[in-house]
């Protein structure tokens, strides 16, 4: 009972901590070193610490990470964090809890005494205090924006010109993939339909997608059976809120998809090689990390895109 307590406590702390965090929106950055790297550290030590018989370090390690997966599933029947973001963020924020687990124990192991190290209100307060103080500090100096490109390619049973009318179509409607989608498992909705006013400087093209989801893009450039240059112009405010969750919301703060560009080139047999490539950007303190994020899931939805394409241009 003591331990499920430890457990409960320690969820109840993190808690706590995102909904200041969330209240003072503007002033503490979820997306924060504070947040992603201290909080879960002092989560994992008060987890510890207050568990009556630890055991070996193998178990402070891993404790702290029940109460990171109970953190989890309140804040996402809450409302208060997406799958999506939870998924990308439990292996790192797991560890370093882990980390203030063993933190806790070596405490506890040189003083050879659990009761003598519960935490006063003192503690408490300090705990509470710490990250909030932290918090404020970095506000968004750790943020540092970089922009990144991923291309992907396919090669299409069919000429340049066949494949450049599928993907300059007034209108063309996605069909059902039998393809495992990493986006689609985490929630990303799928593509329905893509329309296009024209072939010009200037042209629009919308991407629909379910849920209400779409993109607005502007032709930049092009050239017949060759290259098509797309801008991407996020909107978004015009995202639903249930569609994605703010701190990976494309167009805002930490994401934005900046330009796509898909060129055609031809192969001998009459085949084309398509390739895509997206430009997009990154804003965290942590670009190392979300960089391989990014990587997956956008080569993922340009394979989507490309297979779409593949299917339709090499029909009879």
């Amino acid at each position: 009972m003591k331990s499920l307590f430890a457990l409960v406590l320690a969820a109840v702390y993190g808690l706590i901590i995102r909904l200041l965090f969330g209240f003072a929106n503007g002033l503490l950055e979820i997306m924060s070193i504070t947040f992603i790297f201290l909080v879960p550290v002092l989560i994992g030590y008060l987890t510890v610490l207050c568990t009556p018989i630890v055991g070996t370090r193998t178990a402070a390690f891993f404790r702290p990470w029940l109460t990171s997966l109970i953190l989890l599933v309140v804040t996402i029947l809450l409302n208060m964090e997406g799958a999506i973001c939870w998924i990308m963020v439990f292996p790192i924020f797991a560890v370093f809890a882990g980390i203030g687990g063993l933190l806790a124990f070596a405490q506890r192991t040189r003083t050879n005494s659990s009761d003598s190290q519960r935490p006063t209100n003192l503690n408490m307060s300090l705990l509470v205090a710490g990250p909030l103080l932290l918090g404020f500090m970095e506000g968004e100096k750790a943020l540092i924006p970089k922009q990144l490109t991923i291309s992907r390619e396919v090669v299409v049973d069919a000429a340049p010109a066949a494949v450049w009318q599928q993907l300059t179509s007034h209108r063309t409607v996605a069909q059902p993939s039998a393809r495992r989608s990493l986006a689609g498992l985490f929630g990303f909705p799928h593509h329905l339909t893509t329309t296009l006013d024209s072939v010009r400087v200037g042209g629009k093209r919308v991407a629909y997608y379910e849920k209400g989801l779409y993109f607005e893009e502007t032709v930049l450039s092009y050239q017949p059976a060759h290259q098509l240059v797309l801008r991407v112009n996020a909107n978004p405010g015009a995202v639903p809120s249930a569609v994605m969750d703010e701190h990976i919301l494309i167009g805002g703060k930490h994401l934005n998809i900046l330009q796509d560009t898909y060129q055609l080139a031809p192969l001998a047999g009459g085949r084309t090689r398509l390739r895509l490539a997206s430009q997009f950007a990154i804003n965290t303190p942590f670009n190392w990390y979300a960089e391989l994020w990014a990587h997956y899931l956008m080569a993922d939805i340009l394979d989507g895109e490309l297979a779409g394409l593949q299917a339709r241009a090499s029909r009879p």
